[in-house]
Formats: structure tokens, sequence, C-alpha cells
């Protein structure tokens, strides 16, 4: 069980400990960080933009496990931005957070549609979003395939 938090100025430190992977580099640039203070400028990012929704995926020992951040579009879509840290991933955490973000959207807000932008190479990526969570690509550009769903369809 997960649960999401909005970040704080305070979690840089801990946050840090998850977000220096490789992989987060590669397919998620903005959270990738690899020094207190790349970690502390995003979670003033998180913290004070009227652009992004940002939220911690905590693990049931309030641990962070990953970031959800959605970025707000035009006709009231929100791009959705993830990463589970390496060791937490096959355990469902992806999932669960992805509806509990779609719920808070729901609930919380006037967008109407989540829309997943991923790059081409990431296969694991995409192999969750097409078979987990059961999207199809709405279309594909040279670098990434789109995935819309409304937010009405995650429960």
């Amino acid at each position: 069980m997960i649960r999401l938090k909005r970040f704080n100025l305070n979690d840089a430190n801990a946050y840090l400990e998850v977000a220096q992977e490789a992989s987060i580099e590669k397919f998620f640039r903005l959270a990738y960080c690899k020094e207190l203070e790349e970690a502390q400028d995003l979670m003033e990012l998180c913290v004070n933009s009227c652009d992004y929704d940002a939220f911690k995926i905590l693990d049931e020992k309030d641990r962070i496990v990953g970031i959800i951040l959605g970025e707000k579009k035009p006709k009231k879509i929100m791009e959705v931005s993830y990463f589970i840290a390496t060791k937490m991933r096959r355990k469902g955490y992806c999932k669960e957070a992805i509806y509990e973000f779609a719920k808070h959207i729901r609930e919380n807000t006037k967008y109407k549609e989540l829309m997943f932008c991923v790059r081409h190479k990431n296969k694991p990526s995409r192999a969750f979003i097409e078979r987990k969570l059961r999207i199809r690509p709405e279309y594909m550009s040279k670098d990434f395939v789109y995935y819309k769903k409304k937010v009405s369809e995650f429960k």
C-alpha cells in the first residue's frame, strides 16, 4: 500500500537517496538529481510551481520510493511523469500511485484527461502503460509515444 503526499522543502535529502538512478536521468531528467542542491531545486519547483502538481510516493514505512508529477497542459489535460526506485519496481506501486494521482486530479481539479508521453526506447514504461493501465497509444512522434485516458476511467 502506497500513499501520495505533496513534497515539502525538507524532502531533498530523502528524495536524493532514490533520485540518482541512471534510468531516471535517461527517461525523466527533471526528476534526476545527483547532488543535494539539485534535489533542493526540484523540491522548490514541486512546492512552488503553478504549472505542476507533484507528489512523493511513499511506501508503508513512509519512505520516498518515487515521484509522480503532473504538468498542466491546455484543454484540461495533465501530462503525467513518474518513476519508482529500482528496488521497489514490480510490486504494483506505480499502478497504485497513478490511480491515486488520477483520483486526486478527479476530486480536486478541473482536468479531465491524463496524458503519458513516453520515449520509444523506454520499453518497460510503454509495456506498463499498455498492459497494466490498459491504455492504447494515441499517436507517435519521432521520439515519443503518446497515451491519453480520461481521469474518470481510473477507478
